[in-house]
């Protein structure tokens, strides 16, 4: 898998956009009921979890001065840098969760059973550590520059940055996952990978994007279950551009 991995960086690949769609739709089919199931979990622990910080840095005494308080904080370096630093070890350990999502396609592409603990099994050894390190990297990176640019007041070029560093993050799980990448290998692999193939790349997320959004439609509700989308399309184009062994390293650990 590695050869082929090092072929593709130095050779390219090829996408087809209308393959993407029709091959990320056919998989969100079969997962978005599970993923959907999962996001909602995810959502509750996240709340929780936050609202944990959020008491024991600020208390609960008075929400509104408190709000108050960090609406005028959010101008000033320190806050701006202590929240960027909370963001990027929320990131990093979030993201074996973004892993399993992605994973529940790769599931049902391979037609093998679903389940909802499939989302957490990415927390499991050696994969932990790999994911972890590399979303901490990319969320140090990002920390600093959009803190940064936050000082500097130049909020464009701030969400310009954030939206590159994500593009060029599509491949870095699962490069881990599949493709038996360590954390350094991955985030600089996925940055070559994507720059053979932006264009493509950026219309396939952008409709996988849109697609997600429709969820609103549905009270707002349904987003929690078409949100899902956009991991289907990352699979797709990962499956397409590098595909996977006959028998991967993940099957033979027995991920289920």
């Amino acid at each position: 898998m590695r050869e082929t991995i090092e072929n593709k960086v130095k050779e390219g690949y090829n996408l087809d956009l209308g393959s993407l769609i029709d091959e990320s739709f056919a998989t969100f089919k079969k997962t978005f009921l599970i993923a959907g199931l999962g996001m909602l979990l995810i959502s509750i622990v996240m709340i929780i979890v936050y609202m944990g910080i959020f008491g024991a840095i600020y208390g609960f005494a008075n929400i509104t001065e408190t709000m108050t308080s960090i609406e005028m904080m959010a101008t000033e370096p320190t806050f701006i840098i202590g929240n960027a630093i909370v963001t990027m070890f929320f990131s990093a350990l979030f993201a074996p969760v973004t892993a399993g999502f992605i994973h529940l396609n790769h599931l049902a592409n391979t037609n093998q059973e679903i389940q909802i603990g499939a989302i957490f099994d990415f927390y499991k050894a050696p994969y932990f550590k790999q994911i972890f390190m590399s979303y901490l990297i990319i969320g140090f990176t990002t920390a600093v520059i959009t803190s940064l640019l936050s000082i500097l007041e130049l909020e464009l070029l701030n969400m310009l940055f954030q939206i590159v560093i994500a593009l060029f993050s599509v491949f870095t799980i699962p490069l881990i996952i599949y493709g038996e990448q360590n954390y350094i290998e991955a985030i600089t692999k996925s940055i070559q990978l994507f720059i053979k193939k932006p264009f493509i790349i950026i219309i396939a997320l952008i409709i996988a994007g849109i697609g997600m959004l429709l969820g609103i439609f549905a009270l707002c509700i349904g987003l929690i279950f078409t949100i899902s989308y956009i991991y289907s399309m990352y699979y797709a184009i990962y499956a397409q551009a590098i595909g996977f062994d006959d028998k991967s390293a993940i099957d033979e650990i027995g991920l289920e």
